[in-house]
């Protein structure tokens, strides 16, 4: 798999991008670390096979490597739905979405991918954006490894 020969890659660079001041930089390192998250599907014990059972009434929700939006966390039944609100860009096609889980098992938020979803993972529920429902898929680690602090996947000033 590509991820795992560039991984050693993208540490490097993410390690040389020092501290990010915005812009540029936290794009890259947002780019990089939302890869790196999909990576972790393949690490015994991080793939969440049912959702948490606490969850906010509110999530932030992360096109990877692009804006943020808030969304609205439902139920229906076992299964997860996340109502995310806000318009995606015209040209990007939702593939699946992360339900990122930190280790105390508090929800961080959602990533969302353009691509197909990790096979043989879970599927907790789903996102819906506008009238297109995509699989949601969960995941459990610290999230801090994989973003910069000063830019963080999931920023609290996103909710009204």
């Amino acid at each position: 798999m590509w991820m795992t020969r560039f991984t050693p890659l993208l540490l490097v660079v993410l390690g040389a991008c020092g501290k990010p001041s915005g812009g540029a930089t936290c794009g890259f390192t947002a780019m990089a670390g939302a890869t790196l998250l999909l990576e972790q599907f393949g690490v015994p014990d991080q793939t969440l096979s049912t959702p948490p059972s606490a969850l906010p009434e509110r999530v932030v929700v992360r096109l990877a490597a692009g804006p943020a939006y808030s969304a609205i966390v439902g139920r229906t039944g076992q299964k997860l739905v996340i109502g995310m609100e806000g318009n995606l860009p015209s040209k990007v096609r939702p593939g699946f979405g992360v339900l990122v889980v930190d280790p105390s098992g508090k929800p961080r938020g959602v990533m969302l991918y353009e691509s197909a979803p990790i096979r043989g993972a879970p599927e907790l529920g789903s996102v819906a954006i506008d009238s297109v429902m995509v699989p949601l898929l969960g995941i459990q680690l610290p999230v801090e490894r994989y973003e910069d602090s000063r830019c963080p996947f999931f920023p609290d000033s996103v909710h009204p």
